[in-house]
């Protein structure tokens, strides 16, 4: 009895068997199983260091590749009919280093961001270290020229138009993880670096550095890879600490940093507080937001045609070190006319106990504000109201690597970092030392967000930040060199440096910050430079919604 089981499990099975190859032979494919994911060799192409440009600039080269990774790393049953997505690597290298000087690759912020918005930075670093180091860069899944994953057009800008998308992929989209893109980036490292390290020179080094949420991404590759090590070093640029980030919190901790502005302005008695009544730049502030509720056709802002809202929203994204000088003069100036994605997990509840806030929850919370982007209740009142995306979690979510290590890793963060509020950095300080004795915490003071480009120092170009990672990439000891930190700007309220002054010309019309005149012509000259400032404020609002 126990043999004739056997052998009609034998028989059914050979069927099975013979019905999967007959199909897979019918369809053209012949379906073979793979032990782990095939490492290519590299299939270098020179392009353009430009996308839209040159294809050298000052003997600085550029090659490009794609890859072919499988759609989901989070199975064991790879075979050669996986369904595979495309990702594209660039590498900027002076010309005769590039086999022989350090890999940096830069991940860049955002959810969405190509690296073509690196590539005049990429330049410009490989030019000064004198092609000592080369600058590696690749589109994430679903972004720039690798493969779509979400949708063909704009997801922030029209979130509608891509709901029939959305429905029809949704496979697809549920692969855009931040697990899936740390795996893509493992695979990219072996294929480039070799599985043991054996295409590159024993004193090359690879070096990670992210900005922003691209620092959320390392977080992730450091945890997936914590038993197998493939670099020599970190930088994390302006940090999302993987357990307390959550994206909808983004205007209330922007409005965080326009208060302390505001202090700072308080604090500084001849260049910024003395052009208010009684010394008092905050009661100035919230002045300007009662007037639009206690003055109607009359008001400054009516005339303009314009809102305390559509004015926050247009600061908000010019809230870098070279222009925020200004907001306490434009606040000046209205009020002396009136009297005188991701849609990945960052959207997630930090416990499945937790609910997400509500829609008008969020609408309320940018509107009480003074700087506000408005982009989370614009983009997570259609997700909340239709219900259709969620991304699956894993076991690295909300998690920090548990394994220590001592992998250099390199923080640095702004004091006055807009999106991501000095707090968050000390608490991702605290809980990473803990696993990583190598691990170095820079806090950088007069910076804002991505301190790559918003630690402008006095009388020297370029950024202190860059200046930090460009030391600890060279570095024997990876230690930076932290004198820059003393050279970082001060906020220039007054108004007396070049730059303010080309920035004021830029914003108000005018070189002259907070536009005192002796003449009978002040009134009328502060409604233009308003006026002209608010046109401004609103192309650079019109471009930064096309960036996305």
């Amino acid at each position: 009895m126990l043999l004739r089981w056997y052998s009609t499990k034998w028989f059914l099975s050979s069927i099975i068997l013979l019905l999967e190859i007959f199909s897979n032979a019918v369809n053209g494919q012949s379906c073979l199983p793979l032990n782990s994911w095939p490492i290519v060799e590299t299939n270098w192409s020179s392009c353009s260091v430009l996308s839209d440009g040159p294809v050298t600039i000052n003997n600085i080269h550029a090659q490009c590749m794609f890859l072919n990774v499988p759609i989901n790393w989070n199975t064991t049953n790879f075979t050669t009919c996986t369904q595979t997505i495309q990702v594209f690597v660039k590498r900027y290298f002076l010309l005769g280093y590039q086999n022989q000087s350090h890999h940096l690759w830069r991940i860049p912020g955002g959810g969405g961001i190509p690296v073509t918005s690196l590539e005049l930075e990429a330049v410009g670093v490989v030019s000064a270290l004198n092609g000592s180091v080369s600058i590696y860069v690749t589109d994430k899944r679903g972004v720039g020229q690798s493969s779509l994953i979400e949708c063909p057009t704009s997801i922030v800008k029209n979130f509608t138009a891509c709901l029939p998308y959305i429905k029809d992929n949704e496979y697809r989209l549920k692969q855009n993880t931040y697990t899936n893109t740390a795996c893509d980036l493992e695979y990219i490292l072996k294929v480039i670096m070799g599985s043991n390290r054996q295409n590159l020179k024993s004193n090359q080094r690879v070096i990670l550095m992210g900005s922003s949420q691209g620092t959320y991404l390392l977080q992730r590759y450091l945890h997936v890879t914590q038993d197998n090590e493939q670099v020599d070093g970190v930088i994390l640029d302006s940090v999302l600490p993987t357990d307390i980030t959550r994206l909808v919190h983004g205007d209330k901790y922007l409005n965080y940093m326009f208060l302390d502005l505001f202090t700072r302005c308080a604090q500084d008695e001849e260049g910024c507080a003395k052009y208010f009544e009684d010394k008092n730049p905050m009661r100035e502030l919230y002045t300007y937001k009662m007037q639009e509720d206690l003055q109607t056709n009359s008001s400054c802002l009516s005339l303009l045609h314009t809102t305390t809202e559509d004015i926050a929203k247009k600061m908000s994204y010019i809230f870098y070190p070279n222009m925020m000088q200004l907001f306490p003069a434009l606040i000046y100036r209205i009020n002396r006319f009136e009297l005188n994605n991701n849609f990945a997990e960052l959207w997630s509840p930090f416990n499945p106990e937790e609910t997400n806030p509500s829609c008008d929850y969020l609408k309320g919370a940018s509107m009480n504000t003074f700087a506000s982007t408005h982009v989370m209740p614009d983009i997570y009142c259609p997700i909340q109201q239709y219900q259709i995306l969620g991304y699956p979690t894993d076991q690295y979510y909300r998690k920090y690597p548990t394994k220590m290590t001592k992998l250099p890793v390199l923080l640095l963060h702004g004091d006055m970092d807009q999106a991501l509020p000095v707090p968050i950095a000390r608490h991702f300080s605290k809980q990473y030392s803990l696993i990583n004795p190598n691990f170095t915490y820079i806090e950088m003071p007069r910076t804002g967000h991505t301190t790559t480009n918003a630690a402008p120092m006095t009388d020297e170009e370029g950024s202190c930040g860059w200046n930090l990672a460009a030391t600890f990439v060279i570095s024997p000891t990876f230690e930076p060199d932290r004198s820059c930190l003393n050279k970082i700007s001060r906020i220039d309220f007054a108004g007396t440096t070049v730059k303010s002054k080309q920035a004021a010309l830029q914003y108000f019309g005018t070189d002259n910050v907070w536009g005192i005149k002796k003449t009978n012509e002040t009134i009328i000259n502060t409604a233009m430079n308003i006026k002209y400032t608010f046109s401004i404020f609103t192309s650079i609002f019109i471009v930064y919604l096309t960036s996305f």
